[in-house]
């Protein structure tokens, strides 16, 4: 093996191994703010009540699940999509008809999709050098207050 591979091999294990590290950084922030806010963290399992994975969405983890201002609310990160035309996103979605969500009024990026009684918010798809991650910790916290 040359000394370029092992470089390689190197810089490849370091991406992993922060990979994992900010996983469980997030994870735990994520646990913290559901036993904050009286919500009950479900690790990667939707609740039964919110129907099969909506919108094109085919994985999920961090999922919170409670009741906000009489409100019932899950928010959960996700992968819409598969392979390489995939991406992350932070949903919200709460147990209410869409004329009664504001959130959008906070933030004009946010989408907004009724399926049956659940409305969703999530911010779209973007064409972007650098994929937009899911939600911060911090935001996720604001949105969950303000519905």
């Amino acid at each position: 093996m040359s000394a370029f591979d092992i470089a390689l091999l190197a810089g490849f294990a370091a991406l992993l191994g922060v990979e994992f590290w900010r996983s469980r950084v997030s994870t735990r922030e994520i646990r913290r703010l559901a036993k904050m806010t009286g919500f009950h963290y479900l690790d990667n399992a939707l609740p039964r009540s919110l129907g099969n994975l909506p919108l094109g969405i085919t994985s999920v983890w961090n999922v919170l699940d409670g009741e906000h201002h009489g409100k019932r609310i899950v928010a959960f990160d996700c992968k819409i999509g598969t392979g390489k035309g995939s991406w992350r996103r932070t949903v919200t979605a709460i147990r209410a008809e869409r004329s009664s969500i504001t959130a959008s009024a906070f933030d004009p990026e946010v989408e907004v999709e009724q399926i049956g009684e659940w409305t969703f918010l999530y911010r779209p798809q973007q064409l972007a050098f650098i994929a937009r991650q899911p939600t911060p910790l911090a935001e996720l916290a604001t949105y969950l207050d303000a519905l």
